[in-house]
């Protein structure tokens, strides 16, 4: 078991303390002083206005095409493209499904690829509620079944690893494999209470009227959030910044996407229940050599009893961005093995 102590040092949040209440400090004082930039129409929500440039959603690869459906009373936008059996990949906090853009090409050789937007970003909807995981599951497995699919290969990051589970915990029969990428559970201790006491994005972005304060900043917002957990400089290409900026400043995007945050003391609720079970499908725990490596092996194996490790090189917790190559390959060899 490791103490909080050697869980905060994974963060690398002793050596780098200040560097991160520096970076939190100016974030906040940019913010809250700069003016409030006007918000597109209502008709013109897949354009929006970022430094006097009009951008329009990134285009996916070319055998990919952008789909909307309807599940559980909300709008839901995907791309999908490919052949073979159906991999759901599901995007975390600070991008959207463009995040796996770069593995597009050769997952598509392999299997038919499903990459949505979930609730609360992009071109997907922002109802007022729904934002718990369990609930967040429920929209991409009645998209699954809307495309007629009985069972799926399933991949989540960050916030994605908590709607992947959720997923698998309740729809274990409908899943061959999952793979969870860099992030951990809510309520599963000992790692929920240690990482979450340290890091202060949290509480942020739970806060109810965070989405007010970055409305119209979230260039200044998501450029300064990205590099406090990554490891790589600058990881993202000028094509991905653009993509995720444009996706959070579609209007209340990121007041959504906070939502995500704020519904944690329920997930760690439905996670207890969940738990009491542990799933038997195949799990990959795959986590950045400086960020969630050093735990996420352990922490999976509290919910779940087939677990493989992957340990992203040279990574922090942007890996699909840090290191393509070895997340590919880790994610190839664990899908296609028998």
């Amino acid at each position: 078991m490791k103490t909080k102590s050697n869980l905060s040092g994974v963060f690398n949040f002793k050596t780098k303390a200040f560097t991160i209440l520096l970076s939190c400090f100016l974030l906040l004082s940019i913010i809250s002083c700069s003016k409030k930039a006007e918000t597109a129409t209502e008709e013109n929500t897949n354009a929006i206005v970022t430094d006097t440039i009009q951008v329009a959603p990134a285009n996916p690869p070319e055998n990919f095409k952008h789909e909307t459906a309807t599940v559980n009373g909300i709008k839901i936008h995907y791309v999908i493209g490919g052949k073979g059996e159906p991999l759901v990949l599901v995007h975390g906090f600070g991008q959207n499904w463009y995040m796996w853009n770069r593995l597009l090409p050769e997952l598509s050789k392999h299997f038919t690829v499903i990459a949505p937007d979930l609730r609360g970003v992009g071109e997907s909807g922002k109802p007022e509620g729904g934002y718990d995981k369990k609930t967040m599951a429920s929209d991409i497995h009645e998209l699954v079944n809307q495309l007629g699919y009985k069972k799926i290969n399933l991949a989540g990051h960050d916030i994605g690893l908590m709607v992947a589970y959720a997923y698998v915990a309740q729809y274990e029969d409908s899943v061959n494999k999952v793979a969870i990428m860099d992030a951990l559970l809510p309520g599963v201790e000992p790692v929920w209470s240690s990482v979450s006491a340290s890091a202060w994005w949290f509480g942020f972005f739970a806060w109810p009227a965070s989405g007010d304060i970055v409305k119209g900043k979230e260039k200044e917002f998501l450029t300064n959030f990205w590099p406090v957990v990554g490891h790589v400089k600058e990881p993202f290409t000028p094509e991905e910044t653009t993509e995720f900026i444009r996706a959070y400043a579609v209007p209340g995007g990121t007041t959504a996407a906070f939502k995500w945050f704020g519904a944690f003391p329920q997930d760690g609720k439905d996670n207890l229940i969940f738990m009491k079970k542990k799933i038997k499908t195949p799990l990959l725990a795959m986590g950045g050599e400086y960020f969630a490596a050093a735990f996420l092996k352990d922490h999976s194996k509290l919910v779940a009893e087939n677990v493989t490790e992957s340990k992203i090189a040279n990574s922090g917790h942007w890996l699909v961005q840090e290191n393509t190559a070895q997340v590919q390959k880790d994610l190839l060899d664990f899908f296609l093995s028998k």
